[in-house]
């Protein structure tokens, strides 16, 4: 038996390493986390291989995003069942083998912007930063000055593409709006960043090994 990367392990597949990580975090295939990094044994490959398992579906946004205020200790303003299913999953899974399920929570758009558009695009009403936009706040040790990452009401997203002047067709992107529909809106209305399950989460679906490691580590921090 011998012990594999992510990378390997995705080159065995024939997927792509966030799909193996989604696959671990799904519970179909195993995995290990040592030291930062996940590894996989090879004879779990070959079973995934031979017989591959169906990862669980997404959960629809509303129950996504009941998960993670059940997971800040906010008061969830559903049905005490849903509540109660809500604090269930969280306590059997974690959140970070729920992040696959909990996907559906927004709907994630790219854009490229001017470096100068960033810090403006922080000050429109509304718009809630996350990910690589909401270090400092959560005291995490990773700089991003030339990226921005935020929550957006999903009818807002067309006048703020409009007013900054946003590029939905660059080659490489330095914004990501995750929008959300108005009947599910999770913020306060002065919220600014995102607390601190939500900005792990959108950390840990990150491309980057350096944004990912920070969203596990942040991960540790909930109670």
């Amino acid at each position: 038996m011998a012990i594999l990367s992510v990378a390997e392990a995705a080159d065995q597949l024939g997927v792509s390493p966030r799909r193996v990580r989604q696959m671990i975090a799904t519970g179909a295939l195993e995995g290990r986390r040592i030291g930062g990094a996940w590894i996989i044994d090879s004879d779990d490959v070959d079973d995934a291989r031979r017989h591959p398992r169906p990862a669980g579906r997404r959960w629809d946004p509303a129950t996504a995003w009941a998960v993670l205020a059940v997971a800040n200790g906010d008061v969830v303003d559903q049905p005490r069942v849903q509540r109660s299913r809500a604090r269930s999953r969280l306590a059997k899974n974690g959140l970070e083998h729920l992040a696959p399920r909990l996907a559906a929570r927004a709907d994630p758009r790219r854009y490229y912007g001017h470096p100068s558009v960033l810090e403006r695009l922080a000050g429109e009403p509304d718009v809630v930063r996350s990910g690589v936009s909401a270090l400092a706040e959560h005291h995490v040790d990773l700089v991003a000055f030339d990226a921005f990452e935020a929550y957006v009401p999903a009818l807002r997203i067309e006048a703020i593409v409009s007013r900054h002047s946003l590029d939905a067709s660059g080659d490489r992107p330095n914004i990501l709006l995750r929008l959300v529909d108005d009947d599910v809106w999770p913020f306060a209305a002065d919220s600014v960043v995102a607390p601190l399950p939500v900005v792990a989460l959108d950390l840990l679906e990150a491309d980057d090994e350096r944004s990912r490691r920070a969203g596990a580590e942040l991960l540790v921090r909930i109670p």
